[in-house]
C-alpha cells in the first residue's frame, strides 16, 4: 500500500512540474524568445568590439556583423505575426546603424568604456521599444 501512495504521489508532482512547465511555453511567445535572443546577441556583440585598447579585427567583425544580420532575417522571415515583422525591420535596421557606428569606432581606436555602455543602453531602449510596439 506505502509504494501504491509512493506512485500515486510521484505521478501527481510530475503532472504539477509538466503543467507548470507548459504554463512558461505558453505564457511567452515565440516573438518574445526570438527578441530576447536578438537583444542577448547585440548585447555580446557589443562586448566583443567595444572593448578600449582592442586591436580591431576586420574579419572577425564582419562575419559577426554577417552572423547577426542572418539572424535578424531568419527572425524576420520565421514570424508568424505579419505586424511584427515592421518591428523585426527597424530592429534590423538599428543593427546595422550600430555597427556601422561601433566599425567607426573601433576601426580607429576610439572606443571607451562610455560608448560601450551607452551602446548597450541604446540597445536595451530599442528592444524595450520593440516589445512595447509589438503588444500595442
Amino acid at each position: 500500500m506505502n509504494s501504491k501512495n509512493t506512485f500515486v504521489r510521484t505521478t501527481f508532482l510530475c503532472a504539477v512540474a509538466f503543467a507548470l512547465a507548459s504554463c512558461a511555453t505558453v505564457t511567452k511567445p515565440g516573438s518574445d524568445v526570438t527578441l530576447e535572443n536578438l537583444r542577448a546577441f547585440e548585447i555580446s556583440f557589443v562586448d566583443q568590439f567595444a572593448v578600449p585598447g582592442k586591436r580591431f579585427d576586420a574579419a572577425a567583425f564582419d562575419a559577426k556583423v554577417a552572423e547577426g544580420n542572418a539572424r535578424f532575417q531568419d527572425a524576420i522571415k520565421n514570424e508568424k505575426f505579419t505586424a511584427r515583422k515592421p518591428v523585426l525591420r527597424d530592429l534590423a535596421n538599428q543593427f546595422k546603424a550600430e555597427a556601422a557606428h561601433l566599425r567607426k569606432k573601433a576601426s580607429t581606436g576610439k572606443v571607451t568604456k562610455a560608448l560601450a555602455a551607452e551602446m548597450k543602453r541604446d540597445i536595451n531602449d530599442n528592444f524595450d521599444n520593440a516589445t512595447a510596439k509589438k503588444t500595442e
